[in-house]
C-alpha cells in the first residue's frame, strides 16, 4: 500500500500514541492528541448513535484516553466530520459516527494535523519511526537524519519509555528496533541486522510483503521473489527468518512434496495488532497459505488467481471440489475456518464455517494478497461491544479494577533544569 504524507503521519501518531498510552509526554504537544483521534474513529466507524458518557467510560477503560481528552477529541472529530454531536446546554449528550474508511481516514485526520503545525521533536519521532517500519537499524542511522544530537537523545528516551523503540546491542553495535512492527524474537532480529545490515533486511521484509504466502521451497529454486534476484546470502538469511521461527511461518504437507512453509512477514505488535484479532490473523495466513499452495506447488493443477479462489470463497461460501483439496486446505479445518466435504471418490469441497471471525479472516486474507498487509488489525471489539452494551456494562467492567495512576515520560535534563529554576526563582 503506498502511503502518502498525511496518511504516514496519522498512522505513526496512531502508533506512538498507542505505545505511550496512558503516560504524559511533556514534549508532545499534538501527536498524541492526533494518536487518540485515529485510535477513537477506528473503534467508533460503522456503529449506531452513542452516548456521550458510554462512550467517555470505554475510551477511558479501553484506549486510555482521559475524559477531559475525550472531549476534546470528539469535537476535534466534529471539526472534521467524523462525528456529529447531539448537545443540551453546551454538553455533549450523544454522537453519531459518520467516520470514513482507511485510507481517508487517515487522509483526513493527517490533513487535520496539518493544521495543528507538529512541533520539532514531534516530527522528529514521526520521522525516526517510519524509518523502523520496514527493518530494525543501527542507531547511528538515526544520528544522521540531520537533527541535533540533544533532539535524537531526547526522541530515543521518549520512545524507550513510552514502549514504541527498543534499544539493544549486538555484535558492537546499538541496534534500534520498534516493537509496533517487530513484536516477537526481537534479540533475533537484532542480531539479524547487526551481522547482515538493515538494508538487507528492509529489502526481503519488503519483498515477502509484496508477496505474503510465498512458499520458500519457490525462492529457494528460483532464487528470486516477483522478478528480483536473490543472493545465496540472501536466500539463507530467508531460511534463517523461517527456520529460526522469528517470522513463525505456516507450513502445509502434502503427499507429493513434503512439508513446505508459507512466508509473511513479521506479526505485527500490540499497536498493530489487538489481541482479539490474533486468531483472526493466524486464520488468514492460513486461507492464503492455502491458495498459494495450489498456485505455486500444485501436484497437477494450478491455481491461475488466488484473489479469485478467495472472493470466490467470500461471494459463495465454498470453493468447488477438486483431488487436492483434501491436502490443500486440511490445516484450515483444524482451524475451524472450513470443512471438508466429499463428493466422490478423492474429491472434496471447501465449505466455509459461516461465523464472523471467519468472515473476518477472509477479508484479511485478501487484504494481505492485495495490499502486502491488514486493515482493522488494532481495533479492540470489547470495545464495542462494550459500547453496544451501554453505560452500565462499562461502569462493571471499571469498577472490577484498580483506579490507573498516569504515568510521566520524565522531563529532559535541560526542561528539568529549566522548571527548577522556575520554581527555585519564585521561593
Amino acid at each position: 500500500m503506498d502511503i502518502d504524507k498525511r496518511q504516514e503521519i496519522a498512522l505513526r501518531c496512531h502508533d506512538i500514541s498507542i505505545g505511550v498510552g496512558d503516560k504524559m509526554v511533556p514534549d508532545f504537544e499534538n501527536l498524541t492528541i492526533i494518536g487518540d483521534m485515529v485510535k477513537l474513529s477506528l473503534h467508533i466507524r460503522g456503529l449506531p448513535p452513542i452516548k456521550y458518557e458510554t462512550l467517555k467510560l470505554a475510551a477511558y477503560h479501553f484506549l486510555n484516553i482521559a475524559p477531559v481528552t475525550c472531549n476534546v477529541i470528539v469535537r476535534q472529530l466534529a471539526e472534521i466530520e467524523f462525528v456529529r454531536i447531539q448537545s443540551q446546554g453546551g454538553n455533549i449528550k450523544a454522537i453519531i459516527p459518520q467516520v470514513p474508511f482507511y485510507e481517508d481516514l487517515y487522509e483526513q485526520v493527517g490533513e487535520f494535523a496539518e493544521t495543528k503545525k507538529l512541533n520539532e521533536t514531534e516530527e522528529l519521532a514521526i520521522t525516526i519511526l517510519k524509518k523502523l517500519t520496514g527493518s530494525p537499524v543501527s542507531s547511528s542511522s538515526i544520528y544522521e537524519l540531520g537533527a541535533e544530537k540533544k533532539l535524537v537523545d531526547r526522541n530515543l528516551q521518549i520512545g524507550n519509555e513510552g514502549n514504541y523503540i527498543l534499544r539493544k546491542r549486538s555484535r558492537g553495535k546499538d541496534i534500534l528496533l520498534s516493537p509496533v512492527f517487530f513484536s516477537e524474537n526481537t534479540d533475533l532480529f537484532i542480531e539479524l541486522v547487526a551481522k547482515s545490515g538493515a538494508k538487507t533486511v528492509s529489502k526481503l521484509l519488503g519483498l515477502i510483503k509484496a508477496s505474503q504466502g510465498i512458499p520458500l521451497h519457490i525462492i529457494e529454486t528460483q532464487k528470486e521473489i516477483k522478478g528480483t534476484k536473490l543472493t545465496d546470502n540472501e536466500i539463507t538469511l530467508l531460511k534463517s527468518l523461517a527456520y529460526d521461527s522469528i517470522i513463525k511461518p505456516p507450513s502445509i504437507k502434502t503427499s507429493h512434496l513434503g512439508v513446505n512453509y508459507f512466508l509473511f512477514t513479521p506479526k505485527p505488535g500490540s499497536a498493530r495488532l489487538n489481541p482479539t484479532k490474533r486468531e483472526v490473523y493466524e486464520r488468514a495466513m492460513a486461507l492464503v497459505s492455502a491458495v498459494r499452495q495450489g498456485q505455486y506447488l500444485p501436484r497437477e493443477y494450478a491455481i491461475r488467481s488466488p484473489l479469485a479462489i478467495l472472493r470466490k470463497l467470500k461471494r459463495e461460501h465454498f470453493i468447488g471440489a477438486n483431488t487436492e483439496a483434501l491436502e490443500q486446505y486440511r490445516q484450515l479445518t483444524v482451524l475451524r475456518v472450513g470443512r471438508l466435504e466429499p463428493t466422490n471418490s478423492d474429491w472434496h469441497k471447501f465449505v466455509l464455517i459461516e461465523k464472523e471471525e471467519n468472515f473476518e479472516a477472509l477479508d484479511l486474507a485478501l487484504d494481505l494478497i492485495e495490499l502486502g498487509e491488514g486493515k482493522g488489525l488494532e481495533i479492540d471489539e470489547n470495545l464495542r461491544l462494550a459500547i453496544k452494551e451501554g453505560q452500565t456494562y462499562v461502569e462493571s467492567l471499571i469498577s472490577s479494577v484498580n483506579l490507573r495512576q498516569q504515568e510521566k515520560i520524565t522531563l529532559s535534563e535541560e526542561h528539568q533544569y529549566e522548571l527548577d529554576n522556575l520554581i527555585l526563582g519564585g521561593v
